[in-house]
């Protein structure tokens, strides 16, 4: 009885040179960088999802800065979220589309998805990074402003803005360092990609030579 595959199926078995090795086989090709890579997208995932579900029910209210110290609240203009924004939804995708492909040169054993993984992680690094330090000082200025309030109402939803500033800020940060090891272990998986090439290949001259 024929049997038919999906051609998915079929290329993701042909990718993989160690699917009919077995756990064993796992082992010895997801080990070292490669297997850091791959623990380091799976965070880089999860910590999308966290931040996604913090966003959910954040306060959102107009501050104005006056003479250029006087922080106040509007508290006319408080919202509370309660829902997944599209933009949040745009950026949860994109993450996982960049994460994708650092899990698939981790995987695949692909030099160039590790060069692009790279050198995305790098430019991302940059700008989290700088996205966590900006963060944290709107979280010092709103905290100020929430002194400034004296309706409890208002006080607290101010209150909710800033913990979610200080939470979005930690999670800028330990996204910057995640990056930032994605693109040094993307770096390195490169590197020992293109080593174990030069010996497989110094290996089969060898066998061909003992052949002749």
């Amino acid at each position: 009885r024929e049997i038919h595959r999906c051609p998915h199926h079929i290329l993701f078995m042909v990718a993989l040179p160690w699917h009919n090795e077995g756990w064993s086989g796992w082992r010895r090709h997801l080990s070292g960088s490669p297997l850091k890579l791959l623990v380091i997208c799976v965070m880089q995932i999860a910590l999308l999802f966290i931040g996604l579900v913090i966003g959910i029910g954040r306060a959102e209210c107009k501050v104005n800065v006056k003479n250029g110290s006087d922080v106040t609240v509007d508290c006319s203009t408080c919202v509370r979220h309660s829902f997944v924004s599209w933009q949040q939804i745009v950026l949860l995708v994109l993450g996982l589309v960049i994460i994708s492909i650092g899990i698939m040169a981790s995987l695949f054993r692909s030099k160039r998805m590790c060069r692009i993984y790279g050198l995305i992680m790098m430019v991302y690094a940059f700008i989290v990074g700088l996205t966590s330090l900006l963060t944290g000082l709107d979280s010092v200025v709103l905290n100020d402003a929430r002194e400034s309030v004296e309706d409890p109402e208002c006080a607290a939803e101010v209150q909710l803005m800033v913990t979610t500033t200080r939470i979005n800020a930690v999670l800028f940060a330990l996204d910057c360092l995640l990056d930032i090891a994605g693109a040094v272990y993307a770096i390195k998986s490169k590197e020992l990609f293109e080593f174990q090439e030069i010996v497989d290949h110094h290996v089969k001259f060898q066998k061909d030579y003992s052949q002749l």
